[in-house]
Protein backbone atom coordinates (compact mmCIF):
# COMPACT_ATOMS: atom_id res chain seq x y z
CA UNK A 1 0.00 0.00 0.00
CA UNK A 2 2.03 3.00 1.21
CA UNK A 3 5.74 2.35 0.97
CA UNK A 4 8.12 3.55 3.65
CA UNK A 5 5.54 3.65 6.45
CA UNK A 6 6.17 1.85 9.72
CA UNK A 7 3.96 -1.11 10.49
CA UNK A 8 2.15 -1.04 13.83
CA UNK A 9 4.30 -3.78 15.37
CA UNK A 10 7.64 -2.18 14.44
CA UNK A 11 9.90 -1.02 17.24
CA UNK A 12 9.33 2.59 18.25
CA UNK A 13 12.51 4.64 18.57
CA UNK A 14 13.23 7.13 21.32
CA UNK A 15 10.91 10.10 21.58
CA UNK A 16 12.30 13.52 20.84
CA UNK A 17 13.70 15.11 24.03
CA UNK A 18 11.19 17.47 25.63
CA UNK A 19 8.36 16.53 23.31
CA UNK A 20 6.93 13.20 24.51
CA UNK A 21 3.20 12.53 24.29
CA UNK A 22 3.41 11.82 28.03
CA UNK A 23 2.51 8.95 30.34
CA UNK A 24 3.74 6.38 27.82
CA UNK A 25 0.84 7.01 25.44
CA UNK A 26 1.26 6.20 21.76
CA UNK A 27 -0.05 8.73 19.27
CA UNK A 28 -0.21 7.92 15.60
CA UNK A 29 -1.68 8.79 12.22
CA UNK A 30 -3.26 5.77 10.53
CA UNK A 31 -3.36 5.94 6.71
CA UNK A 32 -6.06 3.73 5.24
CA UNK A 33 -7.45 2.62 1.90
CA UNK A 34 -11.09 2.15 2.88
CA UNK A 35 -13.58 0.29 0.70
CA UNK A 36 -16.02 3.17 1.32
CA UNK A 37 -14.24 6.10 2.99
CA UNK A 38 -17.41 8.01 3.85
CA UNK A 39 -19.11 5.00 5.44
CA UNK A 40 -15.90 4.04 7.30
CA UNK A 41 -15.40 7.58 8.64
CA UNK A 42 -18.98 7.67 9.91
CA UNK A 43 -18.60 4.24 11.55
CA UNK A 44 -15.31 5.18 13.23
CA UNK A 45 -16.69 8.44 14.63
CA UNK A 46 -20.21 7.28 15.54
CA UNK A 47 -19.18 6.88 19.19
CA UNK A 48 -16.04 8.81 20.05
CA UNK A 49 -16.22 7.54 23.64
CA UNK A 50 -15.43 4.00 22.45
CA UNK A 51 -12.16 2.80 23.96
CA UNK A 52 -12.52 5.05 27.04
CA UNK A 53 -8.99 6.10 28.06
CA UNK A 54 -7.40 2.99 26.53
CA UNK A 55 -7.62 4.43 23.04
CA UNK A 56 -9.11 7.45 21.35
CA UNK A 57 -10.10 7.83 17.73
CA UNK A 58 -9.69 11.58 17.40
CA UNK A 59 -11.42 11.95 14.05
CA UNK A 60 -11.45 10.42 10.57
CA UNK A 61 -10.49 12.62 7.63
CA UNK A 62 -11.51 11.64 4.10
CA UNK A 63 -8.67 12.70 1.82
CA UNK A 64 -7.75 13.00 -1.84
CA UNK A 65 -4.10 13.07 -2.84
CA UNK A 66 -2.29 14.91 -5.58
CA UNK A 67 -1.41 12.90 -8.66
CA UNK A 68 1.85 11.06 -8.14
CA UNK A 69 1.73 11.24 -4.34
CA UNK A 70 3.39 8.39 -2.45
CA UNK A 71 0.07 7.87 -0.63
CA UNK A 72 -2.25 8.08 -3.64
CA UNK A 73 -4.15 4.95 -2.57
CA UNK A 74 -5.00 6.38 0.87
CA UNK A 75 -8.49 7.83 1.19
CA UNK A 76 -8.83 8.08 4.98
CA UNK A 77 -6.49 9.36 7.69
CA UNK A 78 -7.32 8.57 11.31
CA UNK A 79 -5.32 10.21 14.11
CA UNK A 80 -5.38 8.06 17.26
CA UNK A 81 -4.11 8.19 20.84
CA UNK A 82 -3.53 4.93 22.73
CA UNK A 83 -2.50 4.18 26.30
CA UNK A 84 0.06 1.59 25.14
CA UNK A 85 1.29 -0.36 22.14
CA UNK A 86 -1.25 -3.07 23.00
CA UNK A 87 -4.06 -0.50 22.96
CA UNK A 88 -2.75 0.83 19.64
CA UNK A 89 -3.21 -2.70 18.27
CA UNK A 90 -6.78 -2.68 19.61
CA UNK A 91 -7.68 0.58 17.89
CA UNK A 92 -5.99 -0.62 14.70
CA UNK A 93 -8.25 -3.70 14.73
CA UNK A 94 -11.27 -1.38 15.07
CA UNK A 95 -9.99 0.64 12.08
CA UNK A 96 -9.30 -2.50 10.02
CA UNK A 97 -12.83 -3.78 10.68
CA UNK A 98 -14.51 -0.48 9.78
CA UNK A 99 -12.45 0.16 6.64
CA UNK A 100 -11.73 -3.27 5.21
CA UNK A 101 -8.02 -2.36 5.03
CA UNK A 102 -6.08 -5.29 6.50
CA UNK A 103 -2.74 -3.46 6.52
CA UNK A 104 -3.08 0.26 7.22
CA UNK A 105 0.12 2.28 7.35
CA UNK A 106 0.93 3.74 10.78
CA UNK A 107 3.04 6.83 11.43
CA UNK A 108 3.87 7.06 15.14
CA UNK A 109 4.30 10.55 16.58
CA UNK A 110 7.78 11.11 17.99
CA UNK A 111 7.28 14.76 18.91
CA UNK A 112 4.69 17.52 18.84
CA UNK A 113 5.12 21.05 17.60
CA UNK A 114 3.96 23.09 19.34
CA UNK A 115 4.44 21.44 22.70
CA UNK A 116 2.23 20.61 24.50
CA UNK A 117 -0.10 19.45 21.75
CA UNK A 118 -3.15 21.17 23.21
CA UNK A 119 -1.52 24.56 22.61
CA UNK A 120 -2.06 24.04 18.88
CA UNK A 121 -4.23 26.52 16.99
CA UNK A 122 -7.43 25.78 15.12
CA UNK A 123 -9.92 27.51 12.87
CA UNK A 124 -13.67 27.05 13.34
CA UNK A 125 -15.95 28.04 10.46
CA UNK A 126 -19.40 29.55 11.06
CA UNK A 127 -20.98 26.32 9.74
CA UNK A 128 -18.93 24.20 12.18
CA UNK A 129 -19.84 26.51 15.05
CA UNK A 130 -23.54 26.23 14.13
CA UNK A 131 -23.27 22.41 14.38
CA UNK A 132 -21.58 22.55 17.83
CA UNK A 133 -21.96 26.04 19.37
CA UNK A 134 -19.27 25.68 22.03
CA UNK A 135 -18.79 29.10 23.68
CA UNK A 136 -15.02 28.51 23.73
CA UNK A 137 -15.11 29.00 19.94
CA UNK A 138 -17.26 32.09 19.83
CA UNK A 139 -16.95 33.91 17.58
CA UNK A 140 -15.97 31.45 14.83
CA UNK A 141 -12.52 31.90 13.32
CA UNK A 142 -8.96 31.25 14.47
CA UNK A 143 -8.63 30.17 18.08
CA UNK A 144 -5.14 30.22 19.66
CA UNK A 145 -4.54 28.39 21.86
CA UNK A 146 -6.99 25.61 21.35
CA UNK A 147 -8.46 24.55 24.71
CA UNK A 148 -7.67 20.98 25.81
CA UNK A 149 -10.04 18.38 24.48
CA UNK A 150 -10.86 20.36 21.32
CA UNK A 151 -7.51 20.28 19.52
CA UNK A 152 -6.23 17.82 16.94
CA UNK A 153 -5.05 15.35 19.58
CA UNK A 154 -7.94 15.70 22.03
Amino acid sequence: MVSGARKANAEVGPREPGRPPGDGRVRAWVLVRARDADQAAKALTADLTLGANRYIIIRADRVQWEVGSFAREVNLIVPVDAASQIDLERVLETIRTATGDSAPAVATVLGHYPWPAHSAHTHVTPAEFAEDPDPAYSPPGRHPPTPGGRNGWG
